[in-house]
């Protein structure tokens, strides 16, 4: 081979090697690629959780571990809410001064993978369909105090379930690190079980009385109040509810930050 020719072809093959390196530098320190494999974080919560009487606040985190496909997990944190109107007032006072109060709580634990059909760049982004398990726990102690002769009547419940299903929706970007991520619709199915405890502070209460007006008072229930039997335990009664499969809904819309 001639001096010349060796020299155009050396040249040509370090002008290829220089503009590889400048393609893998640009792709490394600028925006990353829409289909990088890098991991992607981002966590936030649910601002409606604040604003409605649900007995929590919802908190989300969700892990980009590959293109498309997400691990999101979304925790509804405990707090003391009213019941919701439907369900009973949160405090009453009557004109004898009888004082009712409520104390309303929820505990849920939401682990879904995602799907995404969009394309990736520093998060998941776009539409999504997402299978999802689901544990749901609530809690609720309703107090009634009168003051002549003074006695309490508490009763207190626990319902706990869990369940799965599939959910559908959409997540985009504002900024370079907001996202704003709306699961705008979510069907399953849950088992539930609860205890229900009715107590009163009145030593000469009539135990076995109260429990058949309890009695009573269940066989209204709808779908499971036939199979309700108070057991008496000591100065209280509880009610145990046997287990039972529900259809669910479920709406969410989270504000978050991309890591």
């Amino acid at each position: 081979m001639k001096p010349t020719a060796c020299s155009a072809l050396l040249l040509l093959l370090f002008s290829m090697a220089s503009g590889t390196l400048a393609a893998q530098s640009r792709r490394g320190y600028g925006r990353p690629s829409q289909h990088s494999t890098e991991p992607s974080f981002v966590v936030g919560f649910a601002p409606i959780s604040l604003l409605t009487r649900s007995g929590k606040f919802n908190v989300r985190g969700e892990w980009g571990y590959a293109p498309n496909k997400s691990l999101s997990i979304t925790v509804g944190v405990p707090r003391r809410s009213k019941l919701p109107d439907w369900m009973a007032n949160d405090i009453e006072v009557d004109e004898n001064g009888t004082v009712t109060t409520t104390d309303y709580r929820a505990l849920s634990v939401i682990v879904e993978n995602r799907f995404y059909f969009g394309e990736k760049e520093k998060y998941p982004r776009g539409f999504y369909l997402a299978p999802y398990a689901r544990y749901h726990r609530l809690w609720l102690t309703h107090a009634t105090v009168q003051p002549e002769p003074v006695e309490e009547i508490r009763i207190t419940g626990a319902v706990a379930g869990i369940g799965g299903g599939g959910a559908a929706g959409w997540q985009f970007g504002i900024g370079d690190h907001v996202t704003i991520d709306m699961t705008f619709i979510g069907i399953d199915f849950k088992w539930f079980r609860g205890t229900i405890t009715y107590a009163n502070s009145n030593p000469d209460n009539d135990v076995e009385a109260f429990r058949a007006k309890v009695e009573d008072a269940v066989k209204d229930i709808p779908l499971v109040g036939k199979k309700l039997t108070p057991e008496v335990n000591g100065n209280e009664i509880k009610v145990h509810t046997p287990g039972w499969v529900l259809p669910g809904y479920r709406f969410n819309l989270t504000v978050g930050y991309n890591f």
